[in-house]
């Protein structure tokens, strides 16, 4: 970011503002909704598109990489929805999301502003996730959960059942909670409205928390990662966790082309699984999601692999589906690749590049929850902040202190090339 950028003096702020609208949005359109102001699938793509729209103002300049890539996806997007016969703008909104966000973090002034809007947005989490477990009657007054998303068309009045009453579908365990039993069956959903979102935003908290050992609050960081899985008895989210850690571990000594691999070598043993397994059970624990998925994966015809059937299909419980329909095989290959084989701003930028990879690669073989701006915003903020800054972070805030803050340092950092082509170089 140039210092002459008239945009510099708000930089900092408008990414604040941007991080925690795509945190707060669904929120707060669900309190209106329960208040009796009514919310449509529309209201929503309007305050997503907004949001977007936001980062977007703030995240590209004169380089030439983001503008390019924005072409080609919207070139691509353009091809999908014609061969589609289709004008729904979901599959744009998905592959807008990574680039904005990115870029917003890739300008970040200073490192520090991402610590700061990781850790806000971690005790935004976690105060509202206490409200909903410790006065559950009070919170339903205010945010009427299943009203909303029928409001907006994620649901059907048909899938109500007197368990959850007004949480989501999947915010009362029917059975025995995993995490810590004798907090009883609710799964907390906070901000999010649902419990896996919950799980996974936990995980992003702890990665950053590994990638930035000395980062002021980073002990809160930590408890509020902690705090958000247990509450949402995310038992995903604790195993993407583990992954983070080894990934962080070991991201130095692997390949990048194993990283390109990963996620074709769980798709292919998805296939596999679906075309070979004779096991009847779907029961809702990791072995039933996976054959779940694994079904949903096979089932697919040869257009829904391509990205061009107009068919709706629900595969919210099956990630690598959901990435083939909306984006299709080739454009899901293109986009990984480009991930993976970028440059990365630093030495320490790939430790935490391959920790969320092994994130996004786990959590889509059964869901399509990392798609969602809700957490996919921080997410690829954090990414690029990682990627836009020169000073180690295992130097924590005295280290990135001595190089300055504010438009200053920001001209330091992006005085040279930025990583990848995603940040091509002006």
């Amino acid at each position: 970011m140039s210092a002459v950028d008239g945009r510099a003096p708000y930089q900092s702020g408008a990414a604040l503002c941007a991080l925690m609208g795509a945190l707060l949005f669904n929120a707060g359109l669900c309190f209106l909704n329960t208040m009796g102001l009514p919310v449509t699938g529309g209201t929503v793509a309007g305050a997503e598109a907004c949001i977007v729209m936001l980062a977007l103002a703030f995240a590209l300049d004169a380089r030439a990489g983001p503008w390019l890539v924005i072409a080609v996806l919207a070139a691509y997007a353009i091809l999908l929805l014609v061969l589609r016969g289709s004008t729904d703008p979901k599959m744009i909104r998905d592959l807008l999301i990574p680039v904005a966000f990115y870029n917003l973090g890739l300008r970040a002034p200073d490192i520090r502003d991402a610590d700061r809007a990781a850790l806000a947005a971690g005790l935004i989490v976690v105060a509202m996730g206490l409200f909903e477990y410790a006065a559950l009657p009070l919170y339903e007054q205010f945010f009427n959960i299943v009203r909303y998303y029928i409001a907006r068309g994620s649901m059907s009045a048909a899938e109500i059942n007197g368990l959850t009453g007004s949480l989501f579908v999947s915010g009362v365990r029917p059975d025995a909670r995993t995490i810590l039993p004798f907090l009883g069956p609710h799964r907390v959903s906070s901000v999010f409205l649902e419990p896996v979102s919950a799980g996974n935003f936990g995980a992003i908290l702890f990665a950053w928390g590994l990638y930035r050992p000395g980062m002021r609050g980073r002990g809160w960081l930590f408890a509020c990662a902690a705090l958000t899985i247990i509450l949402a008895d995310a038992r995903f989210g604790a195993v993407v966790c583990v992954a983070i850690a080894a990934a962080l571990l070991a991201a130095h000594r692997l390949p990048r082309l194993l990283w390109f691999a990963l996620p074709c070598a769980i798709l292919l043993a998805l296939a596999v699984c679906g075309f070979e397994s004779t096991a009847s059970d779907r029961s809702n624990n990791f072995v039933g999601r996976l054959l779940v998925a694994a079904e949903i994966v096979t089932a697919l015809p040869l257009e829904g692999v391509l990205g061009i059937s107009a068919e709706k299909v629900f595969v919210s419980d099956a990630g690598y589906a959901y990435v083939l329909l909306q984006i299709g095989l080739v454009g899901g290959l293109a986009a990984w690749l480009l991930f993976v084989l970028m440059p990365a701003g630093n030495a320490d930028a790939w430790r935490l590049r391959c920790a969320v990879a092994a994130y996004i690669c786990l959590l889509l073989v059964i869901s399509d929850s990392p798609f969602s701006i809700k957490t996919a915003a921080l997410l690829w903020f954090l990414l690029g902040a990682a990627d836009g800054a020169r000073a180690d972070p295992a130097a924590g805030a005295d280290a990135t202190a001595d190089t300055g803050s504010g438009a200053g340092r920001a001209a330091d950092l992006r005085s040279a090339e930025p990583a990848g082509i995603l940040g091509m170089a002006r």
